[in-house]
C-alpha cells in the first residue's frame, strides 16, 4: 500500500509539473496574442495611414497633371499667337522694304532727274 501512495504521490508531482510547466506556455503564447494583436493593430494603423497617404498623393498628382495639361495648352496659345504675330511682322516689314526701296528708286530718280535740270540749266 505504501508502494502504490508513494506511486500516486509520485504520479501527482509529475502531474502538477506538467500542469505548471503547462501554465507557464499557456502565459507565454496568451503574452504572445497579446504582443501579435498589438502588432496587427499597429500595422492596421500604418496601413490606414499609408492608404491615405497614397489617395492624397494620387489626387495631388492628378491636380498636377491638370495643371500641366492647362499650362501645356497656354503655352502652345502662347505659340501659336507669336508665330501668328511674327508672320504679321514679316509681312510689314516686307512691305516697309519694299516701299522702302520704292522710296529710295524715288529719290535716286529725283535726284538724277534734279542733277540733270541743274545740267541743263
Amino acid at each position: 500500500m505504501k508502494e502504490t501512495i508513494f506511486e500516486l504521490e509520485d504520479q501527482v508531482e509529475q502531474h502538477r509539473a506538467v500542469k505548471l510547466h503547462n501554465n507557464q506556455l499557456i502565459n507565454e503564447l496568451e503574452s504572445s496574442v497579446m504582443k501579435l494583436e498589438e502588432q496587427k493593430s499597429d500595422l492596421e494603423r500604418q496601413l490606414k495611414t499609408l492608404t491615405k497617404q497614397i489617395k492624397e498623393e494620387t489626387e495631388e498628382w492628378r491636380r498636377f497633371q491638370a495643371d500641366l495639361q492647362t499650362a501645356v495648352v497656354v503655352a502652345n496659345d502662347i505659340k501659336c499667337e507669336a508665330q501668328q504675330e511674327l508672320r504679321t511682322v514679316k509681312r510689314k516689314l516686307l512691305e516697309e522694304e519694299e516701299k522702302n526701296a520704292r522710296l529710295q528708286k524715288e529719290l535716286g530718280d529725283l535726284q538724277g532727274h534734279s542733277s540733270s535740270m541743274v545740267s541743263v540749266s
